[in-house]
């Protein structure tokens, strides 16, 4: 079987590959390629979790593990652990994709953790995450103080994220490059999922707030040579740990961010905290409330099934909305 596996070098200590190379036990095959498919780190940390935490269980190396491993695994996490229907899935969706990536390439004939032998938990009827409504998310992207560097970030960040429905990793990988004056308007050249790339109107009011950011953060990035065209938009303004300034802010840093002025806004409800995805969700909601299309939202939000789009709606339960309260046959109302 061949073996492609990634090399633990000092230079790179936190690669997402080289905790799988040294804590597992056996030989994962192909594991490398698997996890780098995906350009998005933060994607590739989650491929490299889900597969450490599934082997760790199972003890086996992929040509032994069988449909009832994987059944052992999914109780588990169910029953034990007590994870969440979508927690589990998603853990599943990794396994059963790595294992169908070895069938794919020879590696194994039967993959133990097809759909068709490893059911997955019905997910929870309410939905997921939360929708805003406009005067939140003015409150929210009002909050920070933009006559500093940091806060004219924060906030040109909010607004970034509630105005183009852009995913986290999206909005962190812009560069200044990726802004540019196309036919009469602002663009932006997004990645996206699986390396591709789609360009975006960007509204005039979102690119303002960079701009205003930029210039006061202006004399940092001089100094510090995080500058130019190819740079970081959303940068960190201090990183005392590595000291590295040119890059982008981390998804997690992002998440502190939205949090943080969720949290001033008054906008977190007990243990229910905002998270970046909820302005995602926020603005497929608004966009459809004002009469948008599902077609018009999914060429906004990018997804490739436009049944994603209609998860995202978090007001198509509205009963005052429903279109049972307008449907009639009354042939003079139609007059």
């Amino acid at each position: 079987m061949t073996k492609d596996l990634i090399v633990i070098s000092a230079a790179t200590p936190a690669s997402p590959g080289q905790a799988l190379a040294r804590r597992a036990r056996f030989e994962l095959p192909r594991a490398k390629n698997f996890i780098e498919k995906s350009i998005s780190e933060d994607t590739r940390r989650a491929y490299t979790r889900a597969l450490l935490d599934f082997f760790s269980f199972v003890g086996k190396p992929p040509a032994q593990v069988s449909a009832e491993d994987v059944i052992a695994y999914r109780d588990d996490l169910v029953k034990k652990q007590r994870k969440k229907p979508r927690t589990v899935n998603l853990k599943l969706s990794v396994v059963r994709a790595y294992f169908s990536y070895l069938k794919a390439a020879g590696d194994i004939e039967l993959n133990p953790a097809d759909s068709k032998l490893v059911s997955v938990p019905a997910p929870p009827e309410d939905m997921a995450g939360r929708a805003l409504t406009s005067e939140e998310v003015v409150r929210l992207i009002n909050a920070p103080d933009r006559s500093k560097a940091e806060g004219a970030r924060d906030h040109a960040m909010l607004l970034t994220l509630a105005r183009t429905s852009l995913r986290v990793s999206e909005v962190r990988n812009l560069r200044a490059s990726s802004i540019v004056w196309s036919h009469g308007r602002w663009t932006a050249r997004v990645k996206v999922k699986g390396g591709r790339e789609r360009t975006i109107p960007f509204p005039k009011d979102v690119k303002q707030a960079i701009d205003h950011y930029l210039k006061q953060d202006a004399v940092r990035r001089q100094n510090l040579h995080s500058d130019g065209d190819d740079a970081f938009i959303f940068q960190p303004i201090v990183n005392y740990r590595t000291l590295e300034f040119d890059k982008a802010l981390s998804a997690r840093h992002i998440c502190q961010i939205v949090n943080r002025w969720a949290c001033l806004a008054g906008l977190n409800k007990g243990k229910q905290t905002l998270s970046p995805h909820d302005l995602r969700r926020t603005a497929v909601t608004r966009a459809l409330g004002l009469g948008f299309t599902y077609r018009q939202v999914q060429a906004m939000t990018g997804h490739k099934d436009i049944r994603m789009v209609v998860r995202y709606d978090h007001e198509r339960g509205n009963i005052e909305e429903n279109a049972i309260n307008f449907l009639h046959y009354d042939e003079k109302k139609e007059e």
